[in-house]
């Protein structure tokens, strides 16, 4: 069985004693900004053909190891090195490795042996800025006899830059080396979770024993023992090794466990401190109403409010469509100049459903405009009548983004192109009165509108509750269909009391809402799924009525659990 064992620096020389080769890189070199490409001889004799993948090295700024290291600059082809036939089979390995240069993002290796995938290393090396640490790639039980070839690709980053240094190869026979302890896994695993929780600790390791620390230093053989889970009430971080006779000792793995701030809406979290540090989770649903590769961004937004998810390390793995709805978001909050940022920490998952049609409101340019510093729509998408440029001409153009003036009855703000690669670049800016719909963005106190696609110019579907109401009216739910929570949402012509009674399909009453006073304009009533003893309701269709003087109006909501 093929195991990868990833060993502290402490480990290196006792790897070494077992090397039946050791392959450093003194005699490959670069000069100016040129990297070598092709075949040479590394200092154990081995003949190496390296694919650099065309780029110039950063000035002559060294990060290598021991002054000696080869760099692996870029992953999108990959960039590679790959040995000659090596006699004599291969039966552990192990190879150094560390972030090449300041920029950020994740470094990752993969072996390959005559061709076939072995192993990928840890993901290291994210942050800005230089790091002097050196990791060990190590693969324990390789076991292939006779000729082999062996490979090593740099495997993030995609078209980025992701330079990795590697240096000190080394390699067994066939058939030799001392096994090691499986790592130890944790469950749950690493995270942010919402309360205390009792964490497990097991090996795959037949007879194996775990000792484990919580104080921040390194386990050893008289370190704690694992006998029972480890009660985690404040944040920690748990390091674990294993041991067993017969074997070397396990790497050291480490797992660090938070918990996070529970908010039910994205108003609530919007209200929230932008610490760049606390993490917060909101389990109701949001829905996408754009995303770009730059930095990897997203826009969501839920019935009473919106936010931008700003991911360039690539955190979201899930290809998530414009409409789909989006449960367990999870990160924290940072400012960005003026506009609220969502930095996630973990992927959400797959959707919780698709072709979700999100609220948007029709606004005038004063609302906008009045909106800075209170920033209810911003990041939203919002939709605005009967609008114009007030110097149009040419076509629509970006990179760099362009600002046009754009006006209404009300007042004037900017449109502009910040959205790269959509369909209206290039073609023709909209003559006379036009309608538009946009996420609204704010810059040194003004406001911006940027559409999303050509189709944002005079939109004429009606699937969206794009009109706000100028009377009383009950404009809908969101999400529909929901769980376990939604968000009744309805316009009021004056401040005035009002009730909001859910019944079931049956027509009884589950719950009501007397609400003394509302709002002139758009309400939101958030439901929690329970009925009036607060006892959660069970899935199925529900009705809610909107009363208010004589106005009366009911619409229908899904419940899915």
């Amino acid at each position: 069985m093929k195991k990868m064992m990833i060993l502290s620096l402490c480990l290196i020389a006792a790897a070494f004693v077992w090397a039946q080769g050791l392959e450093t890189f003194s005699n490959f070199d670069y000069t100016g900004t040129s990297y070598i490409d092709g075949n040479f001889t590394g200092d154990n004799g081995v003949v190496w053909n390296y694919f650099h993948v065309t780029g110039s090295v950063a000035g002559t700024n060294d990060n290598s190891i021991d002054g000696v290291g080869m760099i692996l600059r870029r992953s999108a082809v990959p960039s590679r090195v790959v040995s000659a036939p090596i006699p004599n089979g291969i039966g552990n390995f192990s190879v150094q490795m560390r972030k090449a240069y300041t920029g950020a993002g994740d470094r990752q290796l993969a072996l390959f042996i005559n061709n076939n995938w072995v192993a990928d290393s840890q993901i290291f090396g994210s942050a800005q800025g230089g790091d002097t640490t050196v990791h060990d790639f190590i693969v324990n039980g390789v076991n292939v006899p006779g000729d082999f070839t062996m490979e090593i690709r740099n495997i993030q980053g995609g078209d980025v830059n992701r330079q990795v240094t590697i240096d000190n190869i080394t390699w067994t026979a066939y058939g030799s080396g001392q096994q090691f302890v499986a790592n130890p896994t944790f469950n749950p695993p690493a995270g942010h979770y919402a309360g205390p929780l009792n964490v497990t600790i097991s090996t795959t390791t037949p007879g194996a024993t775990i000792r484990y620390t919580t104080d921040g230093s390194d386990p050893t053989p008289s370190s704690a023992l694992f006998t029972a889970p480890v009660l985690v009430s404040q944040p920690s971080t748990i390091k674990a090794r294993g041991y067993a006779d017969g074997y070397e000792p396990s790497a050291i793995v480490s797992a660090s466990y938070g918990f996070f701030v529970s908010v039910n809406n994205l108003y609530e979290l919007r209200g929230q401190a932008a610490d760049n540090s606390t993490v917060y989770y909101l389990p109701n649903s949001v829905v996408l109403t754009f995303k770009q590769n730059n930095r990897n961004q997203k826009f969501v937004q839920d019935a009473g409010a919106a936010i931008l998810i700003d991911d360039s390390p690539g955190v979201i793995t899930t290809n998530y469509q414009i409409g789909d709805a989006i449960t367990g978001l999870t990160g924290k909050l940072n400012m960005y100049f003026e506009t609220l940022q969502f930095i996630p920490t973990v992927d959400p998952g797959p959707p919780y459903s698709s072709g979700n049609s999100p609220i948007v409101p029709t606004l005038t340019v004063a609302q906008i405009n009045g909106d800075i510093g209170v920033n209810s729509y911003q990041s939203r998408l919002v939709h605005i009548n009967d609008v114009q440029f007030d110097s149009p001409s040419g076509n629509y153009a970006t990179n760099p983004a362009q600002n046009y003036a754009i006006s209404d009855a009300t007042g004037a703000m900017t449109f502009r192109t910040s959205f790269y690669d959509v369909d209206y670049i290039d073609t023709p800016m909209h003559q006379g009165m036009f309608s538009v719909r946009g996420i609204i963005a704010h810059f040194q106190s003004t406001a911006q509108i940027t559409p999303r696609m050509l189709t944002d110019f005079n939109p004429v579907s009606n699937d969206d509750a794009v009109v706000t109401p100028a009377g009383i009216a009950l404009i809908g739910n969101y999400p529909n269909p929901f769980n376990p929570s939604t968000t009744i949402q309805f316009n009021m012509d004056k401040a005035a009391p009002a009730n909001v009674a859910i019944y079931n399909q049956k027509g009884q009453l589950v719950k009501s809402f007397d609400l003394a006073s509302t709002d002139k304009g758009i309400n939101n009533l958030h439901w929690n799924g329970t009925d009036n003893s607060g006892k959660a309701v069970s899935s199925g269709v529900y009705y809610f009525r909107l009363k208010s003087g004589s106005y009366s109006s009911t619409k229908k909501m899904v419940l899915m659990k």
